[in-house]
């Protein structure tokens, strides 16, 4: 199968969800060529590979689709929302959320929107990443008449495994604070549950705003951590009380299943993907009711209930692995890439 990849995403982000998933195409689908552009190295999710076609980037060219020379039909996926204008093409792209869409309105959020409608209205195929990201889909771009398929993420089970520790009263925050993720609800809930303490797993440094709201509601019951490596999240995930992961909006939701995969229950909203992902194993609060949600927390103090939880969801997360999402990405490809070379 002719196929090829476009990089840029290693150029927009450092790290990320999405350099993770594209990662995880690079290392069991190969490419006849892969487009890179330079300062790629910055990403930590970034090797170097074979066949590669290196390229210069400037503020200009992040914006730019990539032109390429083939002259037989051939698959080309961009990383982030690029699509190429080579009539042998044929354009795949993964819609992972519209975060931008329901909660950035400024003038960035308005070029990315732009940019990714193009790209999805131009493309042969759309993977979404979730049914969540598929109703939005159909929300935002009702006149798309291409291909669309539902895959879904994975984790590593080898890394994220449950362990059996003992579990300390830690509670875990991990990843961005913006405003739909929360954070200051979950301060608002922790401020009644005075056993529990608090760690803020990455997201970048905090705000004023965040620090006053820190010890306005738990002074001296929380630990930021600025990095924590992969086999040290899944440690944290082994030996703590629970995750907090009450986001308003998720395309996925990562932290979800890795949490599970290692015993950890999930304390998080039914909104956007998370009951999809989570298979409603995990306590639900509700912003808008906050006392309730409250009681909702305290059920983990049963040891019955709380080993029940940690079982179910364990066993939901047998419904991802890396290896279906590869699977049933390269069936997509042949899939599109037939119906090409039919006409």
């Amino acid at each position: 199968m002719n196929l090829i990849y476009d990089d840029i995403i290693y150029n927009l982000q450092k790290s990320g969800g999405v350099s993770a998933y594209w990662r995880k195409l690079e290392d069991f689908i190969v490419p006849e060529k892969t487009i890179v552009y330079d300062g790629a190295e910055s990403n930590i999710f970034y090797k170097e590979a074979q066949n590669i076609e290196r390229r210069k980037i400037n503020k200009i060219e992040r914006y730019k689709n990539p032109k390429v020379n083939e002259k037989k039909p051939f698959v080309f996926h961009s990383s982030y929302y690029r699509v190429c204008k080579n009539k042998n093409a044929v354009n795949v792209t993964t819609l992972h959320d519209f975060t931008y869409e329901y909660f950035r309105h400024d003038f960035f959020a308005l070029a990315h929107k732009i940019q990714k409608k193009y790209a999805v209205m131009h493309s042969d195929g759309v993977i979404c990443i979730s049914k969540n990201t598929l109703a939005d889909l159909k929300k935002y771009y009702p006149s798309y008449k291409g291909k669309i398929k539902v895959i879904y993420h994975g984790y590593d089970p080898v890394l994220y495994t449950f362990k059996n520790l003992p579990r300390n009263k830690d509670v875990l925050f991990v990843g961005f604070r913006a405003s739909y993720k929360s954070f200051s609800f979950t301060l608002k809930l922790l401020k009644e549950l005075p056993d529990l303490t608090l760690k803020i797993i990455g997201g970048g440094e905090l705000s004023e705003e965040e620090k006053n709201l820190l010890e306005e509601n738990i002074p001296n019951r929380y630990e930021k951590l600025s990095f924590v490596s992969n086999e040290d999240l899944a440690d944290l995930y082994n030996k703590s009380f629970a995750l907090f992961y009450p986001s308003e909006y998720e395309g996925f939701g990562f932290p979800v299943i890795e949490a599970q995969a290692c015993g950890c229950p999930v304390i998080c909203q039914k909104k956007s993907s998370i009951p999809e992902v989570s298979g409603d194993k995990c306590i639900y609060v509700d912003s808008s009711d906050f006392n309730k949600s409250i009681l909702e927390i305290k059920r983990l103090e049963n040891k019955d209930f709380y080993e029940n939880l940690q079982n179910q969801g364990l066993e939901n997360v047998k419904r991802f692995s890396w290896e279906n999402c590869i699977e049933e990405t390269k069936a997509f490809y042949v899939e599109l890439l037939e119906n090409k070379e039919a006409k």
